[in-house]
């Protein structure tokens, strides 16, 4: 549609139809200027190519189907216009000129399968006329009327043609904007997608990603003949942390944590934010010896650098549970319960520690753990 609700070819056709149609009476009055036309036929003729071009207009744009009025407009102008052509005598130039105007109209809105509802409409014209009245053949028109001919048809032409190639450029810079718009889309859709694997407060993935992941990295693991470690692990007494220095103080010292796990994962191992605060460790090919390692610098690091709360370092520290598969269990549900009864066992001995899983519960174990 076009601007105000009317189609954009119910303007084009009515802008065209009014310049021709005025065209067209100019030439008619060279064509008919020695011939003896009476009043009535002058009012005729003036009703047809300056008042009709203004009322189908005005018929179309308020029709309920404003382009289907104007497809009928189009095969009316064929009617009238084939009895016009028979009135006049068929004369060939200006017969010729109007044949070309119906049939290129109905053509274009159309297609090829309109041009026989062209025909079918300059013939029912010119059929009424000869049934009426009969047909007085003059084909004949001076050479001033065939080069006025010529020529308004050539203009009506370039007229059509100069409209298609602004509709085309339209339509380019419309597949322009819409290719745009879809690259935004797919982009929006793509950032989206990856929010929605990720934490919001951490950055880290969150456990729905993990879980798909993790299932994916043990099968290929297990298809490899490799080990894959998992560290659970937990901040110990996070809610003292938030009463003592406040929420935000506590959502820092979460994304400190997040950061120093990001620095610890390369190539396929991967951190994600468990729950709370809970995270995750997944370490594709590491065997437990390796994992207890990474995991006890982790534990190490945060001791050290657990954040800021206004300025003023904040105290914390890190329980760690580290399981392996396929030690521990083949599938993820059995390796997370392994790593979740070692982190229970690092809070039974004191938290602060790192426990493998299966780790014997003792005090040799806790000394063990401490050092």
């Amino acid at each position: 549609m076009a601007e105000g609700g009317t189609h954009w070819v119910v303007r084009l056709n009515g802008r065209n139809r009014a310049t021709f149609f005025l065209g067209v009476l100019a030439m008619l009055a060279l064509h008919l200027r020695h011939q003896q036309v009476g009043a009535l036929h002058w009012t005729l003729l003036v009703l047809q190519f300056a008042v009709y071009p203004g009322l189908i207009y005005w018929r179309a744009v308020r029709s309920a189907d404003p382009l289907r009025t104007e497809l009928q407009n189009l095969l009316l102008d064929g009617f009238l216009l084939g009895m016009w052509m028979a009135v006049w005598g068929m004369p060939l130039w200006i017969s010729f000129m109007l044949v070309i105007a119906v049939c290129l109209n109905v053509v274009i809105y159309m297609g090829m399968p309109g041009l026989g509802k062209a025909w079918a409409a300059l013939g029912g014209g010119i059929a009424l006329v000869w049934l009426v009245a009969g047909i007085d053949f003059r084909p004949d028109t001076s050479l001033a009327v065939s080069l006025l001919c010529i020529g308004l048809l050539t203009l009506y032409l370039l007229f059509f043609a100069n409209a298609a190639y602004h509709r085309g450029l339209s339509l380019r810079e419309n597949r322009k904007v819409l290719g745009e718009r879809l690259e935004q889309i797919t982009e929006l859709q793509a950032r989206l997608q990856e929010q929605a694997l990720h934490d919001p407060l951490t950055g880290l993935y969150n456990r729905r990603h993990m879980d798909t992941v993790l299932a994916r990295e043990l099968a290929t693991c297990r298809d490899a003949g490799e080990s894959l470690a998992l560290v659970l692990l937990d901040i110990d007494h996070f809610k003292r942390v938030n009463d003592t220095w406040g929420h935000l103080a506590g959502d820092d010292m979460l994304c400190v944590l997040a950061g120093q796990l990001r620095d610890i994962v390369e190539g396929r191992a991967m951190a994600c934010r468990f729950g709370g605060e809970e995270f995750m460790l997944m370490l594709p090919g590491a065997a437990a010896t390796g994992a207890l390692e990474v995991a006890e610098r982790l534990r190490r690091r945060f001791e050290r650098e657990p954040g800021l709360a206004e300025g003023q370092p904040m105290r914390a520290t890190l329980s760690l549970g580290v399981a392996v598969a396929p030690d521990h269990g083949g599938s993820a549900r059995e390796l997370l319960l392994c790593a979740d009864q070692a982190l229970y066992q690092a809070k039974l001995l004191g938290r602060n520690r790192v426990v493998p899983a299966a780790a014997p519960v003792g005090e040799d174990a806790a000394a063990s753990a401490e050092g």
